[in-house]
């Protein structure tokens, strides 16, 4: 690649900056399995932490060489409409509004044994793999434009999410980015793809895109102000709904992962950036109304001893205690034997309580 159509890590981000991101666990590297290089990605903890800024956000599939070099540059992290960090569009701005395909990213990049598929975190995942053995195997003959790192969509069966496509098995033309300066650009810009391209609306402005009615059996829109080169995603209700049925996310799971041992984070890992919140407040909620329980007791008891005779016996507590709402916690308590578990499931939620309203990014 020439000078011209590439750039380097230390170009695209302040000094240590990537370093510094590293080293808070907000971004993770992985080294290909055979060839010198490394793709960064950022880590649950940034997306829990709500941690996004220039270095966060640009690495979600970054990959570059030994010498630093950057090899492949995919779109920045954009959000939903309407979620925090979400980019603000002006109703008239121009736009380009695409649909939102249901699948995996796809980031296109150059090997020695011609163009591999790495998704956005790993050289080697199941659609990583699945990706690259369909783009040389379909379309031996394409090669991707020197100096544009291309996106496609992986979809197929194995790998479907909620939309059903009915057995396709492909990659779809998202766009591409400019590795050197990293503008995105359409699908246009891609020339001679060979296989399907991602379908474009008719919506010239965000209004527009806004006013569009949802379509059936789909995930929703993808806008992109031309001026400012920014993105934000449309989710439809009805996606977001099955998508909730699928991953079968709930309240009672929260609360029997936290009861197992789990923490927030480990909960959040596997899932969506935006239910965090929610599984935060939730999380927040079952330990402090645990802690709240455990302090009733211990108050109960404090108080119950204050006002025992001396040389009292077990009977004269037991008097008192009985008639106590938290009795059987209170002879736990006595006796020095562990109640945290009985008072855990005094708080299990509702089986039917889900984060509705959410909306989610299912990279």
């Amino acid at each position: 690649m020439s000078p011209t159509t590439t750039t380097t890590l230390a170009a695209v981000f302040p000094p240590d900056a990537l370093d510094r991101a590293m080293a808070e666990g907000l971004v993770r590297a992985q080294i290909h399995p055979e060839l010198p290089l490394t793709i960064y990605n950022y880590t649950e903890k940034c997306t829990y932490a709500n941690a996004w800024d220039e270095v966060t956000l640009a690495c979600r599939g970054l990959i570059c060489d030994a010498a630093g070099t950057v090899l492949a540059r995919p779109l920045v992290k954009f959000f939903n409409h309407g979620q925090p960090g979400a980019a603000v569009i002006g109703l008239d701005e121009p736009v380009v509004v695409t649909d939102k395909a249901d699948g995996s990213l796809g980031i296109v990049y150059v090997t020695p044994d011609g163009p591999a598929v790495a998704t956005r975190g790993s050289f080697a995942s199941d659609q990583a793999r699945h990706a690259t053995a369909l783009l040389r195997e379909r379309y031996p003959d394409w090669t991707p434009p020197e100096g544009l790192t291309v996106l496609v969509e992986i979809i197929y069966p194995g790998n479907r999410i909620v939309v059903d496509y009915r057995g396709l098995n492909d990659l779809v033309l998202l766009g591409a980015v400019e590795i050197a300066t990293g503008r995105s650009l359409p699908p246009g810009a891609v020339p001679g793809w060979p296989g399907p391209v991602v379908e474009t609306f008719a919506y010239p402005t965000f209004e527009q895109a806004l006013a569009a009615p949802a379509r059936p059996g789909r995930e929703g829109l993808v806008v992109h102000a031309l001026a400012t080169d920014v993105r934000v995603k449309i989710k439809y209700a009805e996606y977001v709904h099955l998508h909730r049925i699928v991953t079968g996310l709930s309240a009672r799971g929260v609360w029997a992962a936290l009861g197992e041992g789990a923490t927030v984070a480990e909960i959040a890992e596997p899932l969506p950036d935006e239910f965090h919140e929610w599984v935060t407040e939730l999380a927040t909620r079952l330990t402090t109304g645990l802690a709240e329980l455990e302090k009733q007791v211990a108050q109960a008891h404090d108080e119950i001893m204050e006002g025992l005779p001396e040389g009292w016996v077990r009977k004269d507590y037991a008097v008192i205690a009985g008639r106590h709402p938290l009795r059987g916690y209170l002879f736990a308590h006595l006796d020095g034997k562990p109640y945290r578990r009985q008072l855990w499931e005094e708080l299990k939620p509702d089986g039917d309580e889900r984060p509705h309203g959410r909306t989610f990014d299912d990279e």
